[in-house]
């Protein structure tokens, strides 16, 4: 039994996790997570920085490195925010919040082009998942792409009515109506609408479909 042991500790050392790293990890996760959650957003970056700095497997990595890009958003550094969400979508091109995240934080910086492409990558991953498909469709709007986008609105609509989501069918068969509306005016007369548009699929997003990631992990 000793001898077990033995070899446990010394096979954490070897791949380096020691009693201090353990400690720091779990300190500093802990510590991100009450100031997160307490709304210190800018405060909780370096504590997020921290975790990173224990090398954490890759789900927690990705999460943690997540965290940190909404805190930057939330506090107002958006530049910082798509610097690091284009960084870490490089690393991570085939995960679904990471594309989600790219998508938020281009449409946010009215690259929507790009934002689009970053949604409806993220949408592919997740058919059934139907915010990104709004994403998307928003972003072909603001891209001066108003017939696709009323196409893909029109596709979501269909999915929300098959699951019965009856908060998000009635608004996007709204959007829909008022994309059309929008036709006879010049497209910077659609910039608040848009924006406020994609202010509520970030927010959705980040406090309905990622905390299905973070439940996973057991935080």
């Amino acid at each position: 039994m000793r001898k077990l042991m033995l070899h446990i500790v010394i096979g954490l050392w070897v791949f380096g996790l020691g009693p201090h790293t353990l400690w720091a990890e779990n300190s500093a996760l802990k510590e991100a997570l009450k100031l997160d959650r307490q709304g210190f957003m800018a405060e909780s970056i370096p504590e997020w920085n921290k975790f990173l700095q224990t090398r954490p497997e890759k789900k927690l990595a990705i999460y943690a490195q997540i965290k940190i890009i909404i805190a930057y958003s939330r506090s107002g550094n958006v530049g910082e925010a798509l610097t690091s969400a284009k960084a870490l979508a490089t690393s991570y091109p085939d995960h679904y919040d990471v594309q989600f995240n790219l998508g938020n934080m281009l449409s946010a910086t009215h690259q929507y082009a790009e934002a689009a492409q970053a949604y409806l990558k993220a949408a592919t991953m997740r058919p059934d998942e139907g915010l990104a498909y709004v994403g998307y469709g928003i972003c072909l709007f603001g891209d001066q792409k108003p017939v696709l986008a009323v196409q893909v609105l029109r596709k979501v609509k269909k999915l929300f009515k098959t699951q019965k989501n009856i908060g998000w069918y009635q608004h996007v068969r709204i959007m829909i109506g008022q994309i059309k509306g929008f036709a006879m005016y010049p497209p910077d007369f659609s910039t608040l609408w848009r924006t406020n548009n994609l202010t509520k699929v970030r927010e959705t997003y980040e406090n309905s479909v990622f905390t299905v990631y973070e439940k996973q992990l057991n935080l």
